[in-house]
């Protein structure tokens, strides 16, 4: 291999410029939420040439399912009688539907399982992510029941911003592909 690093193809570090392909780390390590809190654990990953972080994210907690077929479900919110609580009830009863339609949203319950309802969809919207089952309920009719659908009822004014609500609704235009 050359020593130009400017020749590599594919992707490379950010600040070093060594190819990923023979670089690139991953670990996981528990990271404080807060004093009182328990420490969460992190997902990093990094350039193993410079130590360059190229991304941090929550590890989901996965939990064992009860025999064959079983659902997982998800938490009750901590306080059901806020608006946080309210909408993680809500997504509750949308997942309990989409299971039902025939798609258990595993990423989105161990997300909501993780951070809370909230803060899962908001985490979403933050890093782009569309969920596996978004563009599935679109093909199958259900938009109602997306996450992103969910995100520009007004009932949750206080809790998203106009901007999470503006890319909830791109975000669920564009699952339906080139003719939504």
């Amino acid at each position: 291999m050359s020593s130009d690093v400017g020749s590599v193809d594919g992707p490379v570090c950010p600040n070093c410029r060594q190819p990923l392909r023979e670089t690139l780390r991953s670990e996981q390590v528990a990271a404080v939420v807060t004093t009182d809190a328990p420490r969460a654990p992190m997902s990093v990953t990094y350039c193993g040439s410079c130590g360059w972080t190229l991304a941090v994210t929550p590890v989901p907690r996965l939990r064992p399912m009860m025999g064959m077929g079983a659902a997982p479900e998800v938490v009750e919110p901590e306080d059901a009688s806020t608006l946080a609580g309210q909408f993680q009830v809500r997504c509750r009863e949308l997942i309990g539907e989409i299971i039902a339609a025939g798609f258990t949203p595993g990423v989105w319950i161990e997300l909501i399982n993780t951070m809370g309802a909230v803060e899962a969809a908001k985490h979403l919207l933050s890093i782009g992510r569309v969920l596996p089952v978004t563009p599935w309920l679109v093909e199958h009719g259900r938009p109602e029941l997306t996450m992103e659908h969910e995100i520009t009822q007004t009932r949750w004014a206080e809790v998203f911003t106009d901007d999470d609500r503006a890319d909830a609704a791109r975000r669920l235009a564009s699952a339906g592909g080139p003719e939504a």
